[in-house]
């Protein structure tokens, strides 16, 4: 058995809240070939695909990779097509190819225009998973810069995928499967992204929906006389539209979460409506020629009709049925028209707040599994003058504790396991540069740390944990790695100024048995923090390394704390949506320090029970005072209400 310690519990605790080089591509045993037109190999493949030899087109693309990519050809069209027909066709043997292709499609630096046209057809496809902040800056940003765009498309499928470690990405394979399904078998019109109409959409974001119901909303002849009218009465508005209506049991935090889809205004297009309001004719709402013997306006029959029907789908429409029916039989003949404009302005208003109530841009199974539980970062530093990165993390197995009143036990036992920490570094287009395991910093091997010489190509750096269970029982349980991702700016240099100072380091202090002298800093790394956590802040101060250890340097410091948009956490983000390193919000600490010799460290403690719940951004701002020069530094964190 496995005692799980103190600092890993407290990790777990906040965790648990909502909240080498060049690879191989498999198939590829033949040798890459000279190919002197290199725009030629999409079409060649497509050619392939027609005539309906998918496997053939596949492993030629596969093939002609390596000429491409020394022609510096990289075809996002390429990319697309390959990971498509492989989600079409189902053919799982090449899911590994698919995402390598994929992600090399979208690393040309310098695209043309049919390329450039594909990268922001794909974004447009990947907007649709993102919220629509972060989608509108993207746009923008590939309109601007194309290859700024494939960058963040390539990031975004990295960072969503739940094993690392290996050449597969399970969750862009889902994601192209359900563009496969999509594409075909909704397709009544082909207006959104994907080609399909708005219920392909849907299916592409969520899945399939829990419970589906689907017919036509037309008039019954039994329940029109029984109103005392005649279905010929109503015969010019019975258009009988059609309509569905998803239902998922994922998306909202308390209730059901319905989608309805139908022919807006009885005839036009099918297309995600925001009720039945939309579906009924325009005729039968306005006008003289819509009232009826009785002087009610059609629309009003229609709507008790079609609830008839739309209650099949339970939820409000049984509801709403229910209170109509209730009205109808509450008076001889037809109810006061005032009573029944009330209630259908009621159910559009109901309808309205509905559709305006948050849910996720997207959901899959695979993204809310299971995930050993991680906490890391990645931080530019100097070592004896040199640009470093280093790595810390801590991690444990995936644990949803039981806590009462708020306490956690200083200990749990669990089964044995076999933790491992690797860190995987990219170049600015994302391809991968290294791989290297982290050195254990304790026994355990829970919590490790890793220094990398800041190499000007490097621009991410992922995390990744991993907890293999010992015994057999607990392996038959699935839980996907731990990961963490961090876009990396240039290294830190002395070259100007002879001043500078390190990332901002964040966590808590460390608890027994560990002490700082056991870590690289006096912290345990986390970005999730309970309110009534203090917040340690570190940083590190550089100069010259000829500086006399004797004269000291005096700093001014200050931090200020403001709340951003959840957006700024897990979506990357292009150069226009990067946080900002402007010193603004509240200010947290102002205070000046003194520095003797090459390198100083500080950290402090703050409080941050009068913060609000959230995204928090913290800046941080240092002025050399001899020279004037100022440094800022940002780090984001996420404050949990207790």
């Amino acid at each position: 058995m496995r005692r799980l310690a103190l600092p890993s519990v407290v990790l777990l605790a906040a965790l648990a809240m909502p909240a080498a080089s060049s690879r191989a591509l498999p198939n590829a045993a033949v040798a890459s070939v000279s190919f002197r037109q290199p725009q030629d190999a999409f079409a060649r493949g497509r050619e392939l695909l027609d005539q309906g030899q998918a496997i053939d087109a596949l492993d030629l693309w596969i093939t002609l990779r390596d000429s491409l990519t020394a022609a510096r050809a990289e075809d996002p069209r390429i990319g697309v097509a390959f990971i498509a027909t492989v989600a079409e066709h189902e053919l799982d043997l090449y899911e590994e190819a698919a995402a390598l292709m994929f992600y090399w499609g979208l690393s040309a630096s310098n695209p043309g225009e049919r390329a450039r046209q594909e990268i922001l057809a794909e974004g447009r496809r990947t907007f649709a998973l993102v919220d629509s902040t972060t989608a509108q800056a993207w746009e923008a940003a590939g309109r601007a810069n194309p290859a700024s765009l494939a960058r963040a498309i390539k990031q975004f499928w990295i960072e969503h995928d739940p094993t690392p470690g290996t050449l597969a990405n399970e969750r862009l394979a889902e994601h192209w499967k359900r563009v496969a399904y999509a594409r075909a078998n909704y397709v009544y019109n082909r207006s959104s992204v994907f080609g399909t109409d708005d219920r392909g959409a849907m299916y592409v974001k969520y899945g399939r929906p829990a419970q589906a119901t689907a017919g036509h909303l037309k008039i019954s002849a039994t329940e029109a006389r029984w109103r005392g009218i005649s279905r010929d009465d109503l015969f010019r508005w019975d258009v009988e539209p059609q309509y569905e209506i998803w239902r998922y049991g994922t998306l909202g935090e308390r209730d059901f979460t319905y989608f309805m889809f139908g022919n807006q205004d009885g005839t036009g297009p099918f297309t995600l409506v925001t009720g039945p309001h939309e579906i009924l004719p325009r005729s039968s709402r306005t006008g003289s020629g819509s009232r009826l013997g009785t002087g009610i306006r059609a629309q009003y029959y229609l709507e008790l009709f079609y609830y008839v029907e739309l209650a099949r789908a339970g939820g409000p429409f049984g509801d709403r049925l229910g209170r109509l029916e209730a009205l109808w039989t509450q008076t001889r003949g037809a109810p006061n028209e005032g009573n029944l404009e009330a209630m259908s302005l009621l159910h559009i208003d109901d309808d309205v707040a509905r559709a305006e109530r948050p849910r996720p841009p997207s959901w899959s199974e695979i993204d809310e599994a299971p995930k050993s539980a991680l906490s890391a970062q990645a931080v530019r530093v100097m070592r004896e003058s040199e640009p470093r990165i280093l790595v810390l993390a801590v991690s444990s197995p995936r644990w949803m504790p039981e806590v009462a009143e708020g306490e956690l036990p200083d200990e749990l036992i669990l089964e044995d396991y076999t933790p491992d920490h690797i860190v995987v570094a990219r170049d600015r287009r994302l391809d991968e540069l290294a791989r290297a395991s982290m050195t254990p910093l304790d026994s355990q091997g829970e919590l490790s740390h890793l220094e990398l010489r800041h190499n000007p190509r490097i621009g991410h750096v992922s995390v990744v944990a991993r907890h293999d269970m010992v015994a057999p029982a607990a392996a038959s349980a699935q839980v996907f790695p731990g990961s963490r991702h961090f876009a990396v700016r240039g290294p830190l240099s002395l070259d100007v100024g002879g001043f500078e100072v390190s990332d901002i380091v964040v966590g808590i202090a460390p608890q027994q048995p560990l002490s700082s002298e056991n870590l690289p800093f006096p912290l345990l790394p986390t970005t999730q923090f309970w309110k009534d956590d203090l917040l340690r802040v570190y940083f590190e101060v550089y100069r010259a390394s000829d500086t006399p250890a004797t004269d000291a340097e005096t700093y001014d410091v200050k931090l200020g704390i403001a709340p951003v948009a959840d957006h700024a956490l897990g979506v990357p983000q292009p150069p226009s949506m990067a946080v900002r390193d402007t010193l603004d919000g509240r200010p947290a600490v102002n205070m000046a320090i003194e520095s003797t010799g090459p390198a100083g460290a500080r950290f402090f403690d703050l409080d941050l029970r009068n913060e609000p719940s959230g995204v928090l951004r913290l800046v941080l701002e240092v002025t050399d005072l001899a020279s004037g020069t100022t440094k800022t530094r940002t780090a984001v964190i996420r404050l949990l209400a207790l």
